[in-house]
């Protein structure tokens, strides 16, 4: 049901997995926690804004029962995707029309990355919003690697948007002992995740 046409059946997808993971988690096998994660994921870059909430609401859930040695290698892998899934600049060149064709094929590429983009940084979204009081070493090197998407002009709104909420949310919820906090970043990823927190979103 995950992939229906109707996207509130593919929401209702997403809820009822938070829901049934939440409540058997200790009971999946393997095979069933990884089906598990994998449906997750592949909701986040749905093209509808509420299945995505709801997929990362689950994919939250399933996060905060995995290893932490489980966490860094998801972690690493996402930010190694969601760092491809920026597109860069081209230099101009002689102006050359396309043909339908090209055109086509450029549209269906360009769609493709965005997807990408979005479900990689969705992922490290979750990641980030299921360590709401502690700071464990990938968080830092998560949280660096959102704040590129947050200043990509070409990323979609709602990517920049997220990544601006959930960096500003982490912030609020570890300002009582941030001065902890602190000791696990590098000042680059400091000032990486001060440069979202503290710049509005006036671009387009």
């Amino acid at each position: 049901m995950s992939d229906h046409d109707n996207w509130q059946i593919r929401q209702a997808s997403a809820h009822f997995l938070r829901c049934f993971q939440g409540v058997h988690k200790f009971l999946f096998s393997q095979e069933q926690a990884e089906s598990s994660l994998s449906i997750a994921i592949s909701l986040l870059s749905d093209d509808r804004r509420e299945v995505s909430n709801a997929a990362t609401s689950a994919l939250t859930g399933i996060l905060a029962t995995m290893p932490q040695s489980a966490l860094e290698d998801l972690v690493a892998k996402y930010i190694r995707i969601a760092n491809k899934s920026i597109k860069k600049k081209k230099k101009k060149s002689a102006d050359t029309e396309m043909s339908q064709e090209e055109a086509e094929e450029k549209a269906v590429k360009e769609k493709q990355r965005g997807k990408r983009q979005q479900r990689s940084v969705f992922v490290l979204c979750a990641v980030v919003m299921g360590r709401p009081y502690d700071t464990p070493p990938y968080i830092p090197e998560a949280l660096a690697a959102l704040s590129k998407h947050s200043f990509e002009q070409r990323a979609s709104m709602g990517v920049r948007d997220e990544v601006k909420r959930v960096c500003s949310e982490f912030k609020r919820t570890h300002t009582d002992n941030w001065e902890a906090h602190k000791k696990q970043f590098t000042q680059e990823q400091l000032e990486a995740l001060e440069d979202v927190v503290s710049t509005p979103h006036y671009y387009a």
